[in-house]
């Protein structure tokens, strides 16, 4: 037992070195484009902003098509030794070109059925093109994540955003249209791919790769599963966007992005994909070793997503103005909406790839299927009532209820014990939410100090923390990074 602990505890420590770095790339990514957003949305009308977002809309859930859920299985094949990198490289990366022919058709469909006109055409196939750069991009991303060079990610990633920066700024600068920012996307897609194919493979690691249809077959089967799930994701991330669209036009659409925009999954994104690698090998290995794993994961990201919504939610008011402008003030109720849903989507993103782990994504399949029926019922009964708000409420409900049935399974499937110290986590978030609910019907306006210090004393009073994670934090930062070998 005691080994299991050690060994439980290593594996944390990595996980949280990786997730580090991720997090702190991502972070700084995100600054940046908090800096440059409010920019954005200055600089051009909530109409043509509105439209722009459409388009990425539209184009984003079609072209989830070319991804198909296959980075889990790049990362499956390439940590386990199962393939050589080039082999499955090659093979993700030509069927997810296949796969980009019925997108393209698709969102022919979509255009002509909705009426687009030629502005909202160029910008949704511009939209379309950053989706299959980012397709095969994601292919050699996802081969360094199962090399564990979670340094090179992190680079790759800043480089895209540096570059989508500065063509922005560019942009502003010389007055252009709002067409000029989505080819500036395009062109930093570009700059993103010709980068990760440089530093992530090798000619020689190509050499003897032919096209195996056996294995691709075997591919898209193992990625079914998550590629239907990422369709899901897609889906949940853009269906409200669509409705919005339908039921509300491009004014609407402004006001539910501008508070979405500033929307903080990055942290969980880095932590997950951090995590999964070692997932993998525990899900075969040690069933105990992976829930205590995945328990400790969910507790950091259960507080990290229920600080940052308190903050967000007591803070609305001064926050939406700041960094959007006034003439987005209609967001705010969105924006807090917003803030509530970081704790389930936090925790629900780890248990919902945790499942990929121990080969239940059909469960997985189940739960976004199931989300995204409550979440398109939402939207249809609370947009028409609501607006941009509406939607916001339609995926707080969605994300709740899936972040529960995926945790639900998982405490199925893997194990129990482990859950412990997590529960008592969430019992401490309960008490700083109820507190922030009494200072802001007390009109306390202290941007949620009060409800983050209740939640910190409950954390420690509870044991929702212990002097073992605050060393394993000190480690995260400590201690020599392993960045694997290719």
């Amino acid at each position: 037992m005691a080994a299991l602990e050690e060994g439980g505890a290593r594996a944390a420590g990595r996980v949280g070195r990786n997730a580090a770095i991720l997090a702190a790339t991502s972070f700084v990514c995100k600054a940046g484009s908090l800096a440059v957003v409010p920019f954005i949305l200055r600089a051009f009308s909530t109409a043509d902003y509105g439209m722009y977002s459409a388009a990425f809309a539209y184009a984003g859930l079609l072209g989830i098509v070319a991804q198909f859920g296959m980075n889990q299985v790049v990362v499956r094949d390439i940590s386990t030794g199962e393939r050589s990198k080039g082999w499955v490289v090659f093979h993700c990366a030509a069927l997810r070109l296949a796969l980009l022919v019925p997108a393209a058709g698709a969102l022919f469909l979509v255009g002509f059925f909705k009426g687009f006109s030629l502005g909202m055409w160029v910008l949704a196939w511009l939209a379309f093109a950053v989706m299959g750069l980012d397709a095969v991009t994601g292919t050699v991303k996802a081969a360094l994540h199962a090399a564990e060079r979670f340094a090179l990610v992190a680079g790759v990633d800043a480089l895209r955003k540096c570059a989508q920066w500065g063509i922005a700024i560019g942009v502003i600068v010389v007055g252009a249209g709002i067409t000029a920012l989505a080819g500036g996307v395009v062109a930093a897609s570009v700059i993103t791919l010709v980068v990760v194919a440089f530093v992530g493979v090798r000619r020689r690691d190509f050499a003897a790769v032919s096209f195996a249809p056996g294995y691709a077959a075997g591919m898209l089967r193992l990625a079914a599963p998550m590629g239907i799930s990422a369709a899901f994701v897609a889906a949940l991330d853009n269906v409200d966007i669509w409705l919005l669209d339908w039921l509300s036009g491009f004014e609407a659409v402004a006001l539910y992005k501008a508070a979405n925009v500033f929307k903080p999954i990055f942290f969980a994104h880095a932590v997950v994909w951090a995590f999964m690698p070692m997932a993998f090998r525990l899900g075969r290995e040690s069933r105990e070793g992976l829930a205590v794993a995945a328990a400790n994961a969910a507790r950091f990201l259960l507080v990290a997503g229920s600080a940052t919504a308190i903050v967000f939610a007591c803070g609305a008011s001064r926050i939406v103005p700041l960094l959007a402008g006034d003439k987005y003030a209609a967001s705010i109720p969105a924006f807090r909406l917003m803030a509530l849903t970081l704790p389930p989507v936090f925790v629900g993103f780890l248990y919902l790839h945790m499942l990929t782990a121990v080969d239940r994504q059909i469960w997985a399949v189940g739960i976004f299927a199931v989300g995204l029926v409550v979440n398109i019922a939402g939207d249809l009964l609370f947009i028409p009532r609501m607006g941009p708000a509406g939607a916001m409420l339609g995926t707080l409900l969605a994300e709740t209820l899936m972040a529960i049935g995926a945790f639900a399974v998982a405490w199925r499937v893997v194990a129990r014990g482990a859950n412990g110290p997590l529960l008592r986590t969430a019992a401490a978030v309960a008490a700083g939410a109820v507190t922030a609910i009494f200072t802001q019907r007390a009109e306390i306006a202290d941007m949620g100090i009060g409800a983050l210090a209740v939640m910190g004393v409950c954390l420690v009073a509870f044991g929702g923390v212990s002097a073992g994670d605050l060393a394993l934090v000190k480690g995260v930062f400590t201690r020599r990074v392993d960045h694997g070998k290719d």
